[in-house]
């Protein structure tokens, strides 16, 4: 009887543990069925608009907007197509070609047919990590590129491998992180998977440290903030990129 009490409680709690996550796992799939089909049957092509891209965040907006015209970047890397609104939004902003991977077979074939318009847009249905060690593989590894990193969905989170595998690899670069946490600022949405799976800056302390990276937030509050308040971070080397961030007004350096 007593070892039946022992092992009583830890195994309620592994059940409980385990429709909570099936029940999240139910809500996200329904939830992303739901967007596609409100994209097919709403907007089955990319249109520009102000709630259209980086979440509908005029200020993210603002944050690339004046990176891309204090940086001459030569491409754009993202990882996480989803319906390719911040895809075709970067593109038709920076007017630079811009390389993109979804993972999930449905929203990459949704993003093929409403960027089919778009020029200079290239999407692979491909893991992130396998998609970036590609790329370390063409012209675009000797290039400024800047990273978009947004493919953080699933239970196996490849953030720390894509910060790797661009760290080791360029050498001119920016990367904004999206769903990050901004961390004196509570109102900024965040991703949290789980233990040792939250996006926030003691999992990129690693990279940071072997990269020797640079870190800015959001210079606006999340109450300025439109959309989706989804937080995020922007990491460069510390150097010359690193020092013409530190100019941008939209941008402040965590130290």
């Amino acid at each position: 009887m007593s070892l039946l009490k022992r092992i009583t409680p830890g195994f309620l709690r592994d059940r409980y543990l385990a429709i909570q996550t099936r029940l999240h796992n139910l809500e996200t799939s329904v939830r992303h069925l739901n967007t596609a089909m409100d994209a097919m049957l709403v907007s089955p092509k990319y249109a520009p608009a102000e709630d259209v891209g980086f979440n509908g965040q005029r200020q993210r907006k603002r944050i690339f907007t004046e990176m891309v015209k204090a940086i001459a970047f030569d491409a754009i890397i993202e990882t996480g197509t989803w319906l390719g609104n911040t895809t075709a939004y970067m593109r038709q902003t920076a007017g630079k070609p811009v390389y993109s991977c979804e993972l999930n077979p449905r929203f990459f074939a949704l993003a093929n047919m409403r960027l089919a318009d778009l020029e200079d847009i290239h999407l692979e249905l491909k893991d992130s990590r396998k998609f970036i060690q590609h790329h370390r593989q063409t012209e675009l590894a000797g290039k400024t590129v800047f990273f978009y990193l947004d493919s953080h969905w699933y239970d196996d989170l490849p953030l720390g491998e894509e910060l790797d595998l661009i760290g080791s690899c360029w050498k001119q670069y920016v990367i904004l992180i999206d769903d990050f946490q901004v961390p004196d600022d509570a109102g900024y949405y965040f991703d949290n998977y789980g233990p040792g799976k939250t996006l926030k800056l003691e999992m990129l302390a690693p990279a940071i440290n072997k990269y020797n990276l640079a870190v800015f937030f959001p210079s606006a509050r999340s109450t300025e903030e439109t959309g989706g308040k989804c937080g995020g971070v922007v990491l460069a080397p510390r150097g010359p990129l690193s020092e013409k961030i530190s100019r941008l007004a939209s941008l402040r350096e965590w130290r």
